[in-house]
């Protein structure tokens, strides 16, 4: 079997970010005073509220391979259902971990969901049109997942934060902690996670804008100090 340079090279540098990031432990943490989520994003802005009972969502981390625990590589976790004045619900995911490792780093919600019994449908890359300090949209990804033995799909919009740049893939991830490790930094992460559950697959389009427009308001909402957790 042929195995062709990129894949050879690709290989070896993940082998090697394994290895760095493990000889070479950072010592320095990014940002080690830092505002509490739940204190800085709000409970209400524009039209939209929270709900005092949530909807239980799908969890931001990944089941070991015992099945009980789950690795958690999150200091900040929230989780709210916000509604608006046409009774429309999203739900709204946030995972911040301020030690990302090659071994404890953000799950990318295409891997938490298919572990906690869905399907994913669909996975498209998109850029969302949120406030940042840049000025410039923020790279993401657009999900359908289907639950598997349910009736029910979730439409999810989400990003993952590393350090100051954005990941759209395990490997970039790898890579933005490696050189963050090779300079003696320990970076911190996020992921933004909103989405909708239904029991019918609707126009999709039409609520992956109403996402992108509801986590846009509600970054703009949020207090300065929580907002540099959620973008850079």
């Amino acid at each position: 079997m042929k195995i062709s340079l990129r894949t050879a090279t690709l290989t070896g540098l993940l082998l090697l970010a394994a290895v760095l990031g493990t000889v070479l432990r950072p010592t320095i943490a990014a940002g080690e005073k830092r505002a509490a989520l739940d204190d800085t994003v709000p409970k209400q802005f524009g039209t939209w509220r929270e709900l005092p009972n949530p909807m239980i969502q799908v969890d931001t981390s990944v089941p070991t391979t015992e099945g009980t625990n789950r690795d958690q590589p999150y200091d900040d976790l929230v989780s709210r259902t916000y509604v608006n004045d046409k009774g429309e619900q999203i739900m709204v995911a946030l995972a911040y971990g301020s030690q990302q490792r090659q071994e404890i780093k953000i799950h990318r919600p295409e891997l938490c969901y298919p572990a906690q019994g869905w399907q994913v449908a669909s996975l498209k890359p998109a850029t969302f049109t949120v406030p940042t300090e840049k000025g410039v949209g923020i790279p993401g990804f657009r999900l359908v997942a289907k639950q598997s033995n349910g009736p029910n799909y979730e439409i999810v919009s989400y990003w993952i934060r590393i350090g100051n740049s954005y990941s759209d893939s395990a490997w970039k991830t790898r890579l933005a902690i490696m050189k963050e490790g090779l300079q003696g930094r320990m970076t911190d992460g996020v992921l933004v996670r909103v989405s909708q559950r239904t029991n019918t697959l609707p126009t999709q389009d039409d609520i992956f804008e109403r996402q992108e427009q509801f986590a846009a308001q509600l970054v703009a909402a949020t207090a300065p100090q929580g907002r540099m957790l959620l973008v850079r």
